[in-house]
Formats: structure tokens, sequence, C-alpha cells
């Protein structure tokens, strides 16, 4: 972690010119160990991040880091409610912690295989376990299993809606599902392709994926395929605003791509590190980006 414990004075590294029209970085940081995993709070603005050491940090809009905590092991699976007041993760291999706006543990629960993804809704009452058995648990803030379902593969990626109270989820090859919280399917389609991320617009009318050598791949809220986006590079990574006005995408090869709704190319440039996960403004005018070694970037295209 960088010596000041928060942000780094706008750094300009080489990669940032690109093609296009490129951001300027708003602030850095550091972490402890390879990061892991980011989760961004939309409404109260603060980003959450893991790394290898077992530290979660919070930062706030400024890109200071107002939180620490060290869990016993590192957490590779995070998700934060909109408003910001809970957390849940998953540590090692079958633990779920779900946490408060202080980084505090508010209880854990323990799984009975291993834990592959987990999601939060809105408020945070309710959370979302992928399993490696396929079996796909809700629980809600009081620890009780309220609902459960079981898909043919295991989902390693799940999103809550932020506008209705039902879950996407997506296995890294063969299978898109949406699910309601009484585990009643609402959807569930075939994936031709692998997939490295799922991200939905704020109203759930649009589903996104990070399908690899496919592009990224569009789905409208009934799971029916609406289009791809073919981009230059094997897709794992990416993150859309709340409405579908700016998409980040990430590829394997290293490059890091800004487009429009459209699918047209804003900008686009090739990094030196493995990006984790990345994160898009719910109005599309910045992102964040986070490499494994390198640190968390914040890009700003609108001025702000």
């Amino acid at each position: 972690m960088n010596d000041s414990g928060g942000a780094s004075p706008s750094p300009k590294p080489n990669w940032l010119k690109g093609k296009g029209l490129g951001p300027q970085v708003k602030w850095a940081i550091g972490t402890d160990g390879a990061l892991t995993t980011l989760a961004f709070a939309r409404e109260s603005g603060d980003l959450f991040m893991a790394d290898e050491s077992g530290t979660i940090s919070k930062i706030d809009r400024h890109g200071q880091i107002v939180m620490l905590n060290h869990v016993h092991d590192a957490i590779f699976a995070l998700g934060w409610s909109d408003d910001g007041r809970f957390g849940a993760a998953i540590a090692g291999d079958d633990v779920v912690l779900r946490f408060d706006s202080d980084l505090k543990t508010i209880h854990t629960i323990n799984l009975p295989d291993v834990g592959l993804a987990v999601a939060i809704s809105p408020f945070g009452n309710h959370i979302a376990v992928a399993m490696s058995n396929g079996r796909n648990v809700f629980y809600n803030e009081r620890k009780r299993r309220i609902a459960q379902f079981e898909t043919i593969r295991p989902l390693a990626f799940l999103k809550f809606c932020p506008s209705e109270p039902i879950v996407f989820g997506v296995a890294e090859h063969g299978l898109i599902c949406c699910h309601n919280l009484s585990g009643a399917e609402i959807w569930q389609e075939k994936n031709w392709s692998n997939v490295g991320g799922i991200q939905i617009t704020g109203d759930g009318d649009l589903v996104y994926l990070a399908s690899f050598g496919h592009g990224v791949e569009a789905f409208d809220g009934d799971g029916a395929s609406i289009g791809s986006y073919i981009l230059d590079g094997t897709v794992n990574r990416i993150a859309v605003s709340y409405e579908p006005q700016r998409l980040i995408a990430s590829t394997v090869e290293g490059k890091l791509i800004w487009l429009d709704a459209d699918g047209e190319l804003l900008w686009s440039t090739t990094v030196d590190d493995k990006i984790v996960d990345l994160v898009c403004d719910p109005l599309g005018e910045w992102a964040i980006v986070g490499f494994q070694n390198k640190g968390v970037y914040r890009l700003d295209w609108g001025g702000v």
C-alpha cells in the first residue's frame, strides 16, 4: 500500500494514452497483496477491495481508505449493497462473511460445499451463494436459509437486479438463468461460450456476458439473445453503467476497452498487468480498473 494509506497523486501510466478519447486518472491506490476482487456501492459511492493478504478495504469517492479489516482467509468473491450498508464475501473455500458498513463481521455462514459466487441484494436483506455442487442458496439478514435452487452446471457468477427481487446467474460454460427469491426459475437459456463475468443494467432489461472469443454477448431481461460486440481480443471482464450508456471490458491479451451503448469503441489501450475486476460509474462518466499487482485506478471521462 502506498505510504499515505490513500490515493496517490494522479499518476500518468504509459497505457493511459491508448487510442481514442483517453481518460484522466482521478486517483490510484495500492494493495497489501495481489488484488482478488472489487465491489461497488452505487448509491453511497464507496468502493470495496480485497487482496490475497486477507485485507478488505473501504475507499471513498476521493480514493481515500476510510476503513480496513483483516480476515483469516483471503476473500475471492465480494458483493455490496447499493446503499453501502452491508456486504457479503466468500473467504477461503466455504465460509460466507456478512459485513456492516464499517467492515465489521456481523456473522459467518459455513457452507456445505465450496462456494463459487456471492451476491447481495440492493438493501442488503438477502444474500445469494452459488456452490460447486450446483446448489444455490438464499439467506436472509439473520443468516437463515430461506430458499434454494439447483442448476445442472454450478454457477460461477451471480448478480441481483437493482430494481426487482430477482437474481441472475451464469455458469462458466453452458448456462445463463434468472430466479426469484423463492428459488423459482423465471427463465434458463443455454450459452455456447465460456464466460468470465456477468453484468446487468439497473432495470434488468439487459444482461451482458464477458464471453471470451465470442466478445461481449447481450441478452434481454427474458433471456433472449439480442446480439454481441466482437472486440479485439478474448473478453474476460466487463462492467456496465446503470443505464446502458457505457461499457468497459478487458481481454486476456491485456486490452482495456471503453464502449458506448451501440458497441462503438471510444477508447482502447494495452495494459501490462492482469485486470482482476472492473467497475463502471452508474452514469457512464468514469470507471474503476483493478489490477492484480499494480493497484486500483479510477479513470474519468466526465471531467469531474
